[in-house]
Formats: C-alpha cells, sequence, structure tokens
C-alpha cells in the first residue's frame, strides 16, 4: 500500500483476509451510503447479533484497520469513517467485490 514498503502486499492482505474487516471498509467504500458524518459502528452488529461480534469487532477488527490507518475510529462514541490512507485500498476493494458478485453469479 505504501510505496517502497516490502511488507505493504502483507500487510493489505492481513487487513483484506476477514471477511468483517471487508464488510467495514466494502461500507465506507459505498458511494450510495456515502456522507460526510461519521458511521455508528453498531451498523456492522444489529440489535440481534451475538456479543461476541461486538467484542470481535471493537477489539480485534476496528483497531487493526484504525492502525492501519484505513479508518478513523472513535471507541468511545462507537464511529467510524474514512481513514487518511483509505483511498490505497479501494481498488482492492472494488477488485474483491467484482471477483464475488462473479462468483455468485456462477453458481
Amino acid at each position: 500500500m505504501r510505496d517502497g514498503d516490502d511488507g505493504s502486499l502483507d500487510e493489505l492482505f492481513e487487513l483484506l483476509s476477514h471477511e468483517y474487516r471487508r464488510y467495514i471498509l466494502w461500507a465506507l467504500a459505498d458511494p450510495d451510503g456515502r456522507t460526510d458524518e461519521p458511521i455508528r459502528t453498531t451498523l456492522f452488529t444489529g440489535d440481534d447479533e451475538p456479543d461476541i461480534l461486538r467484542i470481535e469487532l471493537r477489539h480485534n477488527h476496528l483497531p487493526k484497520l484504525d492502525d492501519a490507518e484505513l479508518v478513523d475510529w472513535d471507541p468511545e462514541t462507537e464511529t467510524l469513517e474514512r481513514g487518511p490512507r483509505f483511498e490505497e485500498i479501494e481498488p482492492f476493494l472494488e477488485m474483491i467485490d467484482d471477483r464475488e458478485r462473479f462468483s455468485r453469479d456462477e453458481s
């Protein structure tokens, strides 16, 4: 993701390796749902989801995305928005999204 950084592809694949992180990034990339306002992290868990999902998001997935500067996550207000490096990952999100749609169409 960063020029000249040998670990950048490894970092990218690690961040995209989990479906929860991909879903969060896709939600932020969605042009139809885009707003200048931060989104609530409860969007990803809903009221019916088990507490384990909230715990995983709060203690694993959201901190990883925040540390990579792909999202700006505020645990106090439970909001997130695009981080300063978000644009670096957008082409990969589009590629993965297209591939997953193609796979579903083949089924």
